[in-house]
């Protein structure tokens, strides 16, 4: 089954239906096309048009109408809308690593529909499949064309039942016996069971384990992942050894089964271990190119740093629909107005742009920042599957993952709090569940617990901060990296040290002349951390109300400037 053309001459861009919006929007200051055309590209407009062209014309993607489905029926719905993804072939198998960009854009667009498609899809091509590629070698590229046919369905085995974020303590055993040539699983106890991992509640017949290598002679080399069939392809049934089911319902995303494992003394081939960090040889020695066990640690665990990526975009999709939501409700929405005429939109009040406006600034950047950090790891993901082991591609893999890390932890909360936000800022309205702004709340929450809890994860990135800087100190190397990310830090105690003073209360609300150190030198209006020439910098705005207040020594409260109906106000945000 072929999508529709992506170089038809459908429209990627129609105008909107007439509707109560119309007169909001034509009282836009420029052309929303070309801000879409400026922000996404051609291409990417083109094949979101394809995807949901494709998903409005299928009515197997109708969603249900008059009541809820069980969640049994509801995984089911969700396994055939997968399988028709695949059978639509949005991503073929030369795509993902031609045009990596594409998975990017597929699983947002399958995110807007419904995320328990997006990430059951996302679990079994991208990090089941993407780790045996990118972990593996030659040998396991048998796998590759099978998933693309869905000859089998995969999974992502790491956390168990008692450990999550430590994952040096997991406590799944791979034991080696080199008179079969044969690893033997095993789970020690309940605790020990496999948790939590998408598509293993039903539908996953293969999974990418992981687990402690041990060599004769019981020498533990760490964490280690495999290849394990947990399922008969044909009939779903577990393989000897294996018990696996399906873990209950959540508070979201109940289209995804989530699962449990535990294997008793299960024997896998020696050939099942993915092999790019380390080997076993066939008499049961331990070979791996990687000298030092802490590098070896953490490129093993690299897939992680790319769910962690993914999950930042997830995030601004979220925080994209439900600023949608809200913004247009507020566009629409009247309420009060001056005596016998019209009820003004919410909209242009002071207070709704307070709450909602911050959090659209704050959009935009989150999908900057998604879209490039997404840059940055395929950057590494080659230098991996090239065999760099260079300091720069080492040092490049910390940096992603201190990003990833931050970045996770910054667009999951970001995204969880505008969208409470948003629910309450539609008043009542926002409490219905046709609106979805419940849904993406309950089905964004898990954003900030798994592929690392936040608090924990911010740590992580703190740790590498604050190990560069134990590096810097009289005669100590520079602190830098190959984004660049760091590179303030060597400047930092200038930056502790520096104070702004107003002379006037209307430079207290100029923001056109503070300094901005952390940018560095050499960037557009800043020299070296300096002030910005008042020569060069924009005209400072009339005193405002809460400038006035300054001035009267009144209490201050948070006011946005201007008047309510300013023609500035950025009505571009109705047509995300």
């Amino acid at each position: 089954m072929a999508p529709p053309e992506e170089g038809s001459d459908v429209l990627v861009l129609p105008d909107p239906p007439r509707g109560p919006l119309h007169a909001a929007r034509a009282r836009a200051s420029f052309c929303w096309k070309e801000l879409a055309l400026f922000l996404e590209g051609e291409d990417v407009l083109r094949f979101k048009n394809a995807v949901f062209s494709a998903l409005e014309s299928d009515p197997l993607f109708a969603h249900p109408r008059g009541s809820d489905l069980s969640v049994e029926k509801y995984q089911e719905l969700n396994f055939l809308r997968c399988k028709r993804i695949f059978e639509y072939d949005f991503l073929p198998m030369e795509d993902v690593l031609g045009s990596p960009w594409r998975i990017r854009v597929l699983v947002e667009c399958l995110g807007m529909y419904d995320w328990s498609l997006a990430t059951k899809f996302f679990l079994h091509l991208l990090t089941f499949g993407s780790t045996i590629y990118s972990s593996g070698s030659e040998r396991h590229f048998k796998y590759i064309p099978k998933i693309f046919s869905l000859e089998i369905f995969g999974c992502f085995a790491l956390t168990e039942l008692s450990h999550g974020s430590n994952t040096k303590a997991i406590r799944t055993t791979a034991h080696y016996d080199p008179t079969t040539e044969e690893f033997i699983l095993h789970s020690p106890d309940f605790e020990a069971a496999k948790f939590w991992v998408g598509n293993m509640g039903k539908t996953a017949t293969h999974t990418v384990l992981f687990a402690q290598l041990y060599t004769p002679g019981g020498q533990c080399h760490g964490l280690h992942p495999f290849v394990v069939q947990i399922r008969d392809p044909k009939t779903l049934l577990p393989m000897p050894g294996v018990m696996v089911g399906n873990i209950g319902k959540k508070l979201g995303q109940n289209g995804l089964d989530n699962g449990f494992a535990l294997f008793h003394k299960v024997r896998i081939p020696r050939q099942d271990l993915l092999n790019r960090t380390g080997d076993v040889t066939p008499e049961g020695a331990y070979v791996s190119s990687f000298k030092d066990v802490r590098q070896r640690f953490g490129a093993s665990l690299g897939s992680l740093s790319a769910g962690r990526v993914s999950i930042v975009g997830m995030a601004v999709t979220n925080l994209k629909l439900a600023m949608s939501i809200a913004l247009r409700f507020s566009a629409t929405r009247r309420q009060f107005g001056p005596t016998g005429e019209e009820e003004v939109p919410v909209l242009e009040y002071q207070m709704q742009q307070w709450r909602l406006l911050p959090y659209l600034a704050a959009t935009y950047a989150l999908d900057h920042f998604s879209k490039s950090l997404f840059l940055d790891m395929e950057k590494l993901q080659h230098g991996l599957l090239g065999n760099d082991q260079s300091a720069t591609q080492a040092e490049l893999g910390r940096e992603i993952h201190a990003l990833a890390s931050a970045g996770k932890s910054l667009a999951s909360w970001t995204a969880q709090r505008g969208i409470q936000e948003c629910r309450e800022a539609c008043g009542g309205h926002g409490y219905l569940a046709v609106n979805r702004l419940g849904e993406l709340r309950n089905d964004n929450d898990p954003n900030c617990t798994y592929e690392g809890d936040n608090n924990v994860l911010l740590q992580q990135t703190s740790n590498y901060l604050l190990s560069l800087l134990e590096r810097r100190g009289p005669g100590g190397p520079r602190v830098e990296s190959p984004l660049k990310t760091v590179d303030f830090l060597e400047s930092y105690p200038d930056i502790l040290g520096r104070r702004f003073t107003g002379p006037s209360p209307e430079d207290c609300w100029d923001s056109s002349g503070v300094p901005l150190p952390l940018l560095g030198p050499g960037l557009p209006g800043v020299h070296g951390g300096a002030e910005v020439p008042r020569a060069h910098a924009p005209a400072p705005r009339a005193a405002s109300a809460a400038g006035r207040a300054l001035a009267d020594e009144r209490p201050l409260h948070p006011v946005v400037p201007e008047p309510a109906h300013s023609p500035a106000l950025p009505r571009w945000l109705l047509f995300w």
